[in-house]
């Protein structure tokens, strides 16, 4: 049972409204939570929304990443939501099972794989990382993806405490229709702009 109780659904409207989310995506228990602080949640929103969709990395890669951290933050919703999500981009029930237990074997993972989860681990332990993690990971990394290796790692090791913290009630898995909506939003709008740019 969570710890607080969730938010109005009038919070939950102003969470939304701020966000740019559409209007039909689901009223799951992780945002009822954020809308404690719409203006706050709202902008968490749009944060993990840019770095499921707008970053450099291999979306295997990412979900990878997402995973190794929740497992080492214990974080079981955010565990449980994005085993569905890497599901959909390619990672196998075998590797799902290797991160549950901890483990990133070669023979599942290959060496750019093997250097994110080193660096989360760092990142996760310390929010530092040494200069020969470091080292590894700028050769198989640009600068633009490092950041964004930091961003993700960082917001799920947070997302993580606050649903864990507050034992947020689990729930099925969302996410890939929250993308969906995301991304038919965004389609529309380009198509509107589009069209008003040519009349």
């Amino acid at each position: 049972m969570a710890r607080l109780p969730y938010a109005t659904p009038a919070q939950l409207a102003e969470l939304m409204r701020q966000s740019g989310l559409p209007e039909n995506t689901p009223a799951t228990n992780a945002f009822f939570t954020l809308a404690h602080t719409p203006a706050v949640g709202a902008c968490a929103l749009r944060l993990v929304l840019a770095l499921l969709t707008e970053t450099d990395l291999d979306p295997t890669l990412r979900e990878l990443v997402i995973l190794r951290v929740a497992q080492r933050c214990d974080g079981p919703y955010a565990w449980s939501q994005h085993v569905a999500i890497a599901e959909t981009v390619g990672v196998c029930e075998t590797q799902i099972a290797a991160l549950e237990a901890g483990e990133k074997p070669a023979h599942l993972f290959d060496d750019r794989e093997r250097t994110a989860f080193a660096f989360a681990d760092k990142v996760v332990d310390s929010a530092g990382c040494t200069n020969d993690t470091f080292a590894l990971v700028r050769e198989m990394f640009s600068p633009r993806q490092v950041v964004e290796l930091l961003l993700l790692i960082g917001y799920f090791r947070m997302i993580c405490g606050l649903v864990t913290t507050l034992d947020v009630d689990p729930e099925p898995p969302f996410g890939m229709k929250i993308l969906k909506l995301a991304h038919h939003t965004v389609c529309g709008e380009e198509q509107l702009h589009t069209a008003q740019h040519e009349s």
